[in-house]
C-alpha cells in the first residue's frame, strides 16, 4: 500500500479544461472505464482511494488498506489524503484525470448526490452500493447490510427511476455525538459519592448548577453553537419519539387544525418536541444562569485545540466539567497535543427531556399523555435507571410506557449521515472497491478501525472482545449499543433542494448563538420557537415549495 498525493499539473489541466478553455458539461471518459459505455471492471490489482483527512485522521484506513492488501495478496491500494472538500469535488468534475475508486468523504450526502448529477448532465455519478449490503461477510455468516446500523443509513437512502431503493453512499464511522464530562473534576469539586451521572434533563440542570456555584462549567466554545445543537437534536427527537422526529424530516406536518398529518407542510416547525428542547437549552447555555464559562461563549476563541487540551487536562487554570462533542475528540486532541487518552474524561447518553412525561402524539389528532403513569422526575429517572439495567421498575408504570423511555434512552445524536464513502461510475476496480468496503464491515475490519481511531467506532455491530480501550472509549462503546442515531437529515428534496434549515430561521445566526449571545434578539424559548414558525408559513413557505415543483 503507498500513500499517492494530486498530481498538479493533471489538475491544473482539468481546472482549464473545465473552466478556461472548454465548457466542461461532462467528465472526460478514460478509457476503459464507465463513462465510455464499456462497463469494464478490468483493473483487479490496484485500488485507488481518496479520503478528506479531518477529525478522524487516516492512520486507520492506512491500516485497513495494508490488512486487505495482506488478505489479497497481488493486490495494491494507494491512498490519497486531501484536506479540502473541493479537492474531491474537483476530481469528480474531471475523471479524465483522476482513477479514484473510492471517496472516503465529509458531506451532505443527498445535497452531493445531487450536485455530482450537474457534473454528469442529470447521469447519475455515482454508482450504488446495494451489492455491498447484499453481500456475505467471509466466515461470519451475515451480510453487510444486517450487520451495518440500521439507523445510519437514513440519508444514504435513494429511490430509483422504477421505485427501487438505492443506496450512493454507505457511513464509515458511528460519529456519535455525545456529552463528555470530566468524572475527577466533579469529583474533586462535589465529593465522590455525592453526585450520580443525570438521566433526566432536570438533574443535568441541577448538577450544573453545583457545579457553576463551585466555578466549574460548560465548555461550549468556538463560534457559540460548537456541536451545542446536537443536545438539541437528542432531546427533540426523544420528546417527540424516533417517528415523529422523521417525520419532519419528511415534511409531513399538521393541517391548519392540528389534527391530522399533512405532506409539505410548514407546520413541520410547530412540533411541540422542538420547543421543549429550546426550552432546554436556554436552561442550560444562557450565560443569565451562568453554566457555560463565559470565555467560551463569549470570547472569539482563535484556537479550538487550546479549548480542548483544557478540557482534558485539569491542570489547568478553566475547570470545565462538560463539553459536547463528537466521538473524534480524542483524535483530535491527540492529533493536536500529543494526549492520546484520558482516564477522567468519559461520556454519557444525552439525559431524556424531563418534559417527556407531558409528551403525546401530535400526529394522532389528541392530547392524550403517552406516559400517564410517570408524573414526576423522580419516577422518569427511577424507569431509565430500570431501562439501563440499574434498578426496579416503579409501580404502576406499564410496560408500554417501559418502551417509549427505552426508545428516548437509545437516541443518540451522530454525524455519521456525515462522513460517507462512495463509489464514482467512473471506478476501473468496482469489484475490488466492493470487496475492500466488505473487508471493512468484516470483524477484522472493525478490530483495526478501532485500534487505529481513538474515539471512533466503524458503524457495524460488533463486541470489541478482546480490543483495548481506554476509559473514554469504554463508555462511548456503551452509549452507541443499540443507539438509534438521529441527525440533520436531508433526504427529503425539501432539506436537499428547496434549502429548509432545522436550525436557521431566516437570520444570520444558528439556534444556540441566540441562546448563548448576552444580548440576544429572542428572550425567551417561545419567542425563538415562534420565529422558526413564522419564518416558514404563508408566502415563505410557498417560495420553499416552488424550489421543488410543488
Amino acid at each position: 500500500m503507498k500513500i499517492w498525493f494530486k498530481k498538479g499539473l493533471a489538475l491544473l489541466c482539468a481546472a482549464i479544461l473545465c473552466f478556461g478553455l472548454v465548457a466542461c458539461n461532462k467528465p472526460q471518459a478514460i478509457e476503459g472505464s464507465n463513462l465510455d459505455g464499456s462497463n469494464k471492471d478490468y483493473d483487479t490489482t490496484n485500488l485507488y482511494i481518496t479520503i478528506l483527512h479531518k477529525g478522524y485522521g487516516f492512520e486507520w484506513l492506512t491500516k485497513l488498506a495494508e490488512g486487505f492488501e495482506k488478505a489479497n495478496p497481488g493486490v495494491k491500494v494507494h491512498l490519497n489524503t486531501v484536506t479540502q472538500n473541493e479537492a474531491i469535488k474537483g476530481e469528480m468534475k474531471s475523471a479524465a484525470y483522476t482513477n479514484t475508486d473510492l471517496f472516503f468523504d465529509i458531506a451532505d450526502m443527498p445535497k452531493l448526490v445531487q450536485e455530482y448529477h450537474t457534473y454528469f448532465n442529470n447521469s447519475q455519478a455515482l454508482r450504488p452500493l446495494n451489492d455491498v449490503l447484499e453481500s456475505e461477510i467471509p466466515g461470519e455468516n451475515v451480510t453487510v447490510g444486517e450487520k451495518i446500523f440500521k439507523s445510519s443509513l437514513t440519508d444514504y437512502t435513494f429511490t430509483g427511476k422504477d421505485g427501487e431503493t438505492l443506496y450512493y453512499g454507505l457511513p464509515y464511522v458511528s460519529s456519535a455525538l455525545l456529552l463528555y464530562y470530566n468524572e475527577t473534576l466533579i469529583n474533586k469539586t462535589l465529593g465522590e459519592g455525592n453526585w450520580e451521572v443525570p438521566n433526566t434533563t432536570d438533574e443535568l440542570i441541577a448538577l450544573s448548577k453545583r457545579l457553576a456555584e463551585k466555578d466549574v462549567h460548560w465548555l461550549v466554545p468556538g463560534g457559540l453553537d460548537q456541536y451545542s445543537r446536537n443536545l438539541f437534536a437528542a432531546n427533540w427527537a426523544q420528546w417527540e419519539g424516533y417517528e415523529n422526529y422523521l417525520n419532519f424530516y419528511e415534511g409531513v406536518g399538521f393541517d391548519s387544525s392540528k389534527n391530522r398529518p399533512t405532506n409539505n407542510s410548514g407546520k413541520i416547525f410547530e412540533q411541540t418536541g422542538r420547543l421543549e428542547s429550546m426550552k432546554v437549552m436556554y436552561e442550560l447555555l444562557t450565560p443569565d444562569n451562568g453554566y457555560v464559562l463565559k470565555h467560551s461563549a463569549q470570547l472569539s476563541v482563535g484556537n479550538l485545540n487550546d479549548y480542548q487540551k483544557f478540557f482534558v487536562d485539569s491542570s489547568y487554570d478553566y475547570k470545565l466539567a462538560f463539553y459536547p462533542c463528537g466521538d473524534w475528540l480524542m483524535q483530535e486532541v491527540k492529533d493536536n497535543s500529543g494526549v492520546t487518552e484520558s482516564d477522567v474524561i468519559k461520556t454519557m447518553r444525552v439525559p431524556i427531556t424531563s418534559s417527556i412525561i407531558n409528551a403525546y402524539d401530535e400526529y394522532s389528532g389528541k392530547k392524550d399523555d403517552k406516559l400517564p403513569n410517570i408524573n414526576d422526575d423522580a419516577t422518569l429517572s427511577a424507569v431509565i435507571d430500570y431501562v439501563d439495567g440499574n434498578g426496579e421498575l416503579p409501580a404502576g408504570v406499564t410496560e408500554a410506557e417501559v418502551e417509549i423511555i427505552r426508545e428516548a434512552r437509545s437516541i443518540v445524536a451522530s454525524q455519521s449521515n456525515m462522513h460517507g464513502v462512495y463509489a464514482p461510475v467512473f471506478s476501473n476496480a468496482q469489484t475490488l472497491a466492493n470487496n475492500f468496503l466488505i473487508y471493512m464491515a468484516s470483524n477484522e475490519g472493525c478490530k483495526i478501525f478501532k485500534e487505529n481511531c481513538i474515539g471512533g467506532f466503524a458503524p457495524y455491530a460488533y463486541d470489541y472482545e478482546g480490543v483495548e480501550l481506554d476509559a473514554t472509549e469504554q463508555t462511548i462503546l456503551k452509549n452507541i449499543t443499540n443507539a438509534v442515531f438521529v441527525a440533520e437529515f436531508s433526504f427529503h428534496e425539501l432539506f436537499s433542494v428547496a434549502g429548509v434549515r432545522p436550525y436557521l430561521n431566516g437570520d444570520s445566526g444558528t439556534m444556540e448563538s441566540y441562546v448563548l449571545r448576552p444580548s440576544r434578539k429572542y428572550a425567551t424559548a417561545e419567542a425563538l420557537h415562534q420565529s422558526y414558525i413564522d419564518a416558514y408559513s404563508g408566502k415563505k413557505w410557498d417560495n420553499y415549495l416552488s424550489k421543488i415543483g410543488k
